[in-house]
């Protein structure tokens, strides 16, 4: 008895002198392919608090797909997991596997939009050590596999690739240009703030807005110009620091890249209000003080591209829209967005510090996209443009446009038009950009984009600004979340990836399938080869039916009614086919 008494204290002292199960989060995690820098912001060590930010059903996102990596020592029995709101995050979506030895991988799978604290509780029978998971998870977009959402900023608005996997990009409330991965969600791999670069006051923001790279006129492959809204503030007031165009230096490459200030200009806002008094446009009116720049007749910038000369740039307004060259602007008659060529931009921008030469601004040009103002405006190509327009004041859906380039002659007076001098609406679905803002209202937020050209196939990565958007369904605008972007990473915007195929300018028709034959001559495309009876129509680039007609011969001759793309589609009995149209 007494030897059965000995062994039962023997046993209980072994287990109440058990070490402490410790589970902490390791220094190193997950990183970006290729480099040694993480996707998410894990706080190493034992009984911390980690942020992060997860996207439903999001293939890139590194919480769903590749895990947390922990250390848990002494030892543990089990991994007690809980879930505060198991409606967003349910225990069996929190999944603790064993790596090998004492290394853990946590791997988080959302169900729905909101917030969870997730507590992993490392035990062994008497004893415990706990690591904490605030977890946000927002919804997914309508095709996963096309959009990633970085985190850390909220309100995107200019951007520049570097190269197929990395991008600078700006946002509208700091002065900090940050390297995202382009294919990836998560946070920012670099980030520089260039206030006083730029002479500015860490008081006041820039208000970027727009971005473009350079061409090969100065530093070839290695600048990127970038522009302020040079606006007043939503309430109107003047911001003397939004008057900038800046230049900035890429050293390094991939994901070691960083910029430097090469050079920055006051002089755009001056020149600009000059140049659209001179149009008849008193754009002294619209930035005056008190005008807010939201309006149709307020005065607000966000598209810069250089033009494929490179030493001009485009400069694109978002806010006016106005009348032709000469007209007196009224509440009826400004129709149209304009763009501001200066002619003289790359050697403006090609000195050290604040430059003295002054813009030279020429002709303007004049485009029709039925009320809407330029959000971003991207060459791509030898001679090419992608317009994003979107309304001056927010709302509504946006727009994508793509210009070959032509320019009137008198284009102050001769507006482009869809159907004319190369200008066609790209038939882009936009409809899931446009989202619940925190205080009810629904709009698109496209403001910056990034686009190649790849064979026939344009490549259009459209950036929204989602500084509004309620990302959690809790009325919070996700700009909110920014304020402390590397610990709490609740902030985030959108990348969304389109495709384009272009038609060859040297035929009229491109089959997409089969095998009819195809001429487009005098305004009409006359197909041949058809069934009798096949049903054959014709539709605008918008997906609006034109023609709806019954083939009665092996040859029909469809009437086109303006210059620009058409799709012709022949269906027999239950095979369809498409063409493609050029009406040059």
């Amino acid at each position: 008895m007494r030897k059965l008494l000995f062994l039962a204290s023997l046993l209980l002292s072994v287990t109440c002198n058990a070490a402490t199960p410790v589970l902490s989060a390791n220094a190193l995690q997950v990183c970006y392919e290729g480099t040694s820098k993480p996707i998410l912001t894990i706080l190493s060590g034992s009984g911390k608090t980690s942020y992060v930010s997860g996207v439903i059903n999001d293939p890139t996102d590194c919480s769903i797909t590749k895990g947390i990596y922990f250390t848990a020592t002494e030892n543990p029995t089990s991994f007690i997991i809980t879930s505060d709101k198991i409606s967003v995050v349910p225990v069996a979506n929190v999944n603790m596997t064993l790596i090998s030895g004492d290394q853990y991988v946590c791997k988080i799978t959302p169900i729905s939009v909101g917030f969870a604290t997730i507590k992993i509780k490392a035990y062994n029978g008497s004893s415990s050590s706990t690591y904490t998971i605030e977890y946000a998870a927002s919804a997914a977009s309508s095709n996963p596999t096309k959009t990633i959402f970085p985190t850390g900023i909220a309100d995107a608005s200019g951007a520049a690739a570097i190269d197929d996997d990395y991008m600078f990009v700006a946002d509208d409330e700091t002065n900090l240009l940050r390297l995202f991965n382009r294919k990836n969600s998560g946070k920012s791999l670099y980030s520089v703030n260039i206030t006083t670069a730029a002479g500015g006051s860490s008081s006041e923001e820039f208000d970027l807005e727009g971005a473009t790279n350079s061409s090969a006129s100065y530093n070839s492959g290695k600048r990127i110009y970038w522009i302020a809204s040079l606006g007043n503030s939503k309430s109107g007031n003047l911001k003397p620091y939004r008057d900038r165009v800046i230049a900035t230096d890429i050293s390094g490459t991939g994901a070691n890249t960083t910029l430097s200030v090469k050079s920055y200009s006051t002089k755009m806002r001056t020149a600009l209000i000059s140049w659209g008094n001179a149009n008849s446009w008193n754009f002294t009116a619209s930035a005056a003080t008190g005008m807010i720049p939201k309006r149709i007749d307020g005065f607000n910038i966000e598209g810069l591209t250089l033009t494929n000369t490179g030493e001009s740039a485009y400069i694109g307004f978002r806010a006016p829209c106005v009348p032709v060259k000469g007209t007196t602007p009224t509440s009826g008659n400004r129709t149209y967005a304009v763009i501001a060529p200066v002619t003289n931009f790359e050697t403006m921008m090609n000195v050290t510090g604040n430059s003295s030469i002054t813009p030279t601004i020429g002709e303007p040009i004049l485009f029709d996209f039925e009320g809407l103002g330029i959000r971003s405006i991207e060459k791509v190509g030898g001679n090419k443009y992608i317009i994003v327009a979107g309304l001056f004041e927010g709302g509504g859906i946006p727009a994508i446009y793509l210009w070959d380039g032509t320019i009137p002659a008198n284009s102050g007076t001769t507006p482009i038009s869809v159907g004319n001098y190369g200008l066609i609406e790209l038939p882009l679905d936009m409809s899931d950009l446009v989202q619940a803002s925190s205080d009810g209202s629904v709009e698109g937020h496209p403001e910056a984009l990034l686009a190649e050209q790849v064979g026939n196939d344009l490549h259009i990565h459209v950036i929204c600004d989602n500084g509004t958007v309620d990302y959690y369904n809790n009325a919070t605008e996700a700009k909110v979340f920014a304020a402390d972007s590397d610990e709490y990473p609740f902030a985030k915007y959108r990348m969304d990836d389109f495709s384009y195929t272009l038609i060859s300018t040297n035929i009229g028709c491109e089959k997409v399938s089969g095998a009819y034959s195809c001429l487009v001559k005098n305004n009409s495309a006359t197909i041949s080869g058809l069934p009798q009876n096949a049903a054959v129509c014709l539709y605008d680039i918008k997906g609006n039916k034109l023609i709806d007609v019954v083939s009665i011969s092996s040859g029909l001759e469809l009437p086109l009614p303006y210059k620009g793309v058409f799709i012709i589609t022949v269906k027999n009995s239950d095979n369809i086919e498409s063409i493609k149209v050029l009406n040059k």
